[in-house]
């Protein structure tokens, strides 16, 4: 039952847009174990940060 909410959640997640730090940590681990793990904070800022660095997509 767990696992079914947590992929449920994690389709959701990624539908809206919305990053998924359990999964990029995962990644982080597999495939890039050298680099350093960011905290949940410095995830979703960075992800905030670039999805926003060009402006705003729409004029309202």
């Amino acid at each position: 039952m767990r696992s079914s909410l947590e992929r449920i959640l994690r389709v959701v997640r990624k539908v809206s847009g919305m990053p998924d730090y359990g999964a990029y940590v995962e990644h982080l681990r597999r495939c890039h174990p050298e680099r350093p793990l960011p905290s949940p904070r410095q995830f979703y800022e960075e992800f905030v940060r670039a999805r926003y660095a060009d402006g705003p997509t729409r004029c309202c």
